[in-house]
C-alpha cells in the first residue's frame, strides 16, 4: 500500500486486488482513472503497453480516500502508459422521486467534467436504452475502494464487468450474463 500518492496525468498504478492478484489502472485527466482488463499474480508489468490492452472501466475517484487499494507506482520505463483518447461518454444520474430516477448520456467538457457536458440522449431507460446503460459509466465520484476492488473480483470470477450502481438508477435492470 503507497503511504501517499498524488494524481498525476498518466501515471501508471498497481491495484492490489488480493493477495496474489494484481490489476492495473492509469490516472488520466480530472481524476478520471482507467482500468485495464490485464491481471498478474505477482505485481510484475514488465513489457506491457497498455495501449494494447482492453479498458474494463474508466471512473471519476477520489484519490484521498482510495489509495489504500494502490500496491505500488509502476514506472514508464517497465509499462508503456496508455496514450489514447480518453472515454468522454458517460452516463450522469438524474435523481428523482422513488420511480423516476435514470441517467442520461453526455460528453464530459473539455476539461474532462460532466459540469458542462453535452447532452448526448437525455434520458435513458432500461426500456429504450439498455445497451447504453450497459457500455457507459456512471458520471459520479467513486471514494469506496471496495467498490472499485468487488467490481473487479466479480469480474475475475465470472467474467461480468457491470457497477451495481445502476441497479439503484434503474430499478429492475438486470446485470448482463456473460
Amino acid at each position: 500500500m503507497l503511504k501517499s500518492l498524488k494524481w498525476q496525468e498518466g501515471l501508471v498504478v498497481s491495484i492490489k486486488v488480493e493477495e496474489g492478484y494484481y490489476a492495473i489502472s492509469q490516472m488520466r485527466n480530472n481524476h478520471l482513472l482507467e482500468v485495464f482488463d490485464i491481471f498478474s499474480s505477482n505485481d510484475d508489468w514488465v513489457g506491457v503497453d497498455l495501449n494494447n490492452i482492453d479498458l474494463l472501466f474508466t471512473i471519476f475517484v477520489s484519490i484521498k480516500n482510495i489509495k489504500k487499494i494502490f500496491s505500488r507506482v509502476v514506472s514508464s520505463e517497465l509499462v508503456a502508459p496508455n496514450k489514447r483518447p480518453v472515454e468522454r461518454r458517460m452516463l450522469s444520474a438524474i435523481f428523482g422521486t422513488p420511480g423516476n430516477t435514470g441517467a442520461k448520456l453526455i460528453e464530459l467538457s473539455e476539461g474532462y467534467s460532466n459540469i458542462g457536458g453535452k447532452i448526448i440522449k437525455d434520458f435513458l431507460s432500461p426500456d429504450g436504452g439498455l445497451e447504453l446503460i450497459r457500455r457507459y459509466e456512471l458520471c459520479g465520484m467513486v471514494g469506496d475502494p471496495e467498490k472499485i476492488v468487488s467490481r473487479i473480483k466479480n469480474y475475475r470470477e465470472t467474467g461480468v464487468n457491470w457497477d451495481p450502481s445502476k441497479e439503484f438508477l434503474f430499478p429492475g435492470i438486470q446485470r448482463p450474463s456473460q
